[in-house]
Order: structure tokens, then sequence, then C-alpha cells
């Protein structure tokens, strides 16, 4: 039987110990190829054609953050793309359509290649356009059709201590499309110092070591938790674009 639980900051962070990460080669990269940029209302991201509008975080941000959304912007960076594709591996989205990614706020967002697959979540959030939503953890045992429903968000959670690497991986519709968004909490690590990311990226990812994990867990469990408002928010802000986009 389910539990039904909300959100909570250590348990959260619990749950990612659990997941461990892909092991096979990631596939090449693929992007959208949209123009985005950051708008002065707290934090958003809006493309040039107005179909998507999705926010960052509540924050106004008065140095320009850096969008990666196409082959040219990721190879400024060397060992960007690798990063990306073994993100995507690892949240079994290999070959998925990259929108875009914002190392300052940790974000990438990208629509799935078909289907997501049908992989146990950590997590079910339901009943989300209403104030009356909960979380549904999902117990080992639990055994039922594991495809997502229009207004249910799977939340998956990957651990890789190794790459000192946390991923949440947030699958709900935005509008009428499937989305997939990608939080990315990474301590310093060679792949990332490879990357001669301009100073203010690179403190993106200068938290505290995930080796220390014990000793840091309220740091990171406010981490995780603080990601789940964003994603909930950019669920209500795909059925405002898709009214507007009517």
């Amino acid at each position: 039987m389910k539990r039904i639980l909300y959100l909570g900051q250590a348990l959260v962070v619990m749950i990612a110990l659990l997941l461990p990460a892909g092991c096979s080669s990631p596939r090449a990269l693929v992007f959208a190829n949209r123009e985005w940029h950051i708008t002065d209302h707290y934090g958003q991201i809006i493309d040039k054609d107005t179909t998507y509008r999705m926010t960052l975080g509540n924050f106004l941000y008065w140095d320009p953050l850096t969008i990666i959304s196409s082959s040219d912007s990721v190879a400024k960076y060397p060992g960007m793309d690798r990063f990306m594709a073994d993100i995507l591996h690892t949240a079994r989205l290999d070959g998925a359509e990259i929108l875009f990614y914002v190392p300052q706020r940790m974000t990438m967002f990208v629509r799935p290649a078909g289907e997501m697959p049908p992989i146990k979540p950590s997590s079910i959030s339901v009943r989300m356009n209403e104030e009356s939503r909960c979380t549904t953890w999902v117990n080992e045992d639990d055994v039922e059709d594991w495809k997502r429903k229009p207004g249910e968000m799977y939340t998956y959670t990957h651990f890789d201590k190794g790459k000192k690497r946390i991923l949440i991986v947030d699958a709900y519709d935005y509008g009428d499309t499937p989305v997939a968004q990608i939080t990315i909490l990474q301590s310093p690590s060679k792949a990332t110092s490879k990357m001669k990311v301009p100073e203010n990226i690179r403190r993106a990812y200068w938290y505290h070591d995930l080796k220390h994990f014990a000793r840091d867990i309220e740091f990171w469990s406010h981490q995780v938790d603080s990601h789940y408002e964003n994603a909930i928010e950019n669920y209500r802000l795909g059925l405002e674009q898709k009214l507007r986009n009517k």
C-alpha cells in the first residue's frame, strides 16, 4: 500500500540514495534549436515565438545567464556535451530533444523521445492543478502499470556517488506536451573543471561536496526540496501558455 506524504527535506534526499545511475554509453545530443531569453519577470525564460514560458526560480538576475540550447552553444565549453549526454542517459532520456540547459540554475528542460520508459518512479504528485495536491511515495513492493496520466507528475531521483551528482527528473505535461525537468545537483569534479566555464557559471557547481553528504544533509535536503515548487509552477505556466496559444 502507498504512503501519502508531503515533500519533506531530509526524506527527499534519502530517496535519492536508493536509485542508481545508468551504466551504458550515452548517445549524441539532440537540440530543439530554439532562441531563448531571460525576462525581467522573476527568473522566467521564454522562447522567441512564445511557445514556451518557464520559471527558473523566483529571482531577478542581474548577471546574464548562460543558455545552452544548440550545438554551437554547447561547443563553447569543452566536455559540456559529454556532461549533458551523461545526464540524459542517467535519466533514461537518451535521444530526448533538449529545449535548454541553464547551468547557473542547475536546470535542463527536454522533450522525451516518445513516452518515458515505464520505470517505477520514486514519487507521484497528483491533482497538480489543485491546492490539495499530494505526493505519493512508491513502495518497493508496489506492482502496477507505471504509465503517467495527465495531471500527474512522476519524479525520478538518481544519485551517483562517483560523479558526485544528484539528478531529480520531474516528468509532467507542459500544456499538452510531455516534458522532463531535470534538476542537476553537482559537486566539483574533473568533468566540471575541464569545461572552462566563466566564473559566474562555475559557481553553480561549487556547492558542498557530496562525499560529505551525511555532514551536509541539511544543505542537500534544501537543494532537493526547493526544486519542487518550480516544477509545480512550470506545470501551471504550461496551462496558461496552452490557453494563450489558442
